[in-house]
């Protein structure tokens, strides 16, 4: 659940600010989208790729996690 509303609010977030810079600039939201979200050489846009990578792996671990102690309680028998 954690995975899908990163997921969710990276999306939105992206939309959001693509739709007002489209606004600003006077142009589809589509080309705004590709201009946010690409990689120039030379720009620091990696690093936000790289800690969403990490919050994305973050996440899934901590769900897996969550379900193992789930399943551990569940055959215990406690």
């Amino acid at each position: 659940m954690r995975t899908l509303m990163l997921i969710a609010i990276f999306m939105l977030l992206s939309v959001l600010v693509a739709q007002i810079d489209a606004v600003l600039y006077k142009t589809d939201l589509w080309t705004e989208l590709k201009t946010l979200l690409r990689i120039d050489p030379g720009s620091n846009k990696w690093m936000v790729y790289a800690f969403l990578l990490i919050g994305f792996i973050y996440t899934i671990v901590g769900g897996v996690k969550e379900k193992l102690q789930k399943l551990k309680k569940i055959g215990s028998f406690e």
